[in-house]
């Protein structure tokens, strides 16, 4: 069986705000990086709303999805069961747990600016929920 192209897409959610302060000529790393030792992903866009709005629901800020080649990666991409975020500074307790047979990307080093290969905000729709940004979804 081979793979679904869009699954093949390694995605990090992350507040605009922070990412924005982070410096440009350096790798990045999530707030939750020092504590955790990886940076939380998603495959596939369907996991990336999903995960949006089981841990951003709460987030003010906008929300940036950055498209990760997982080529491109100079330190290590493990698939790993789900593994909640321990600082849960952007988000509410999740009012349910991701599916425990799901394997998510899990990157176990700061994030090289080359593997970013894309950088998009997501959008809201008018219950206040994440979705994709329109201009990605129109015409399919």
């Amino acid at each position: 069986m081979s793979p679904n192209r869009d699954e093949d897409r390694i995605y990090h959610l992350t507040p605009a705000s922070y990412y924005r302060q982070q410096p440009l000529n350096q790798p990045y790393q999530p707030v939750t990086f020092a504590e955790e030792g990886f940076i939380h992903c998603t495959a596939g866009a369907a996991k990336l709303i999903e995960t949006a709005n089981l841990y951003f629901v709460a987030l003010q800020d906008e929300l940036l999805a950055l498209e990760i080649d997982p080529a491109r990666l100079a330190v290590p991409l493990i698939f790993e069961p789900p593994i909640p975020p321990q600082q849960a500074a952007m988000a509410t307790v999740p009012s349910r747990q991701p599916d425990p047979n799901t394997l998510f990307p899990h990157i176990y080093g700061p994030l090289n600016r080359p593997a970013i290969i894309a950088c998009f905000p997501l959008d809201r729709d008018a219950t206040g929920r994440w979705q994709m940004p329109n201009s990605m979804t129109a015409g399919h």
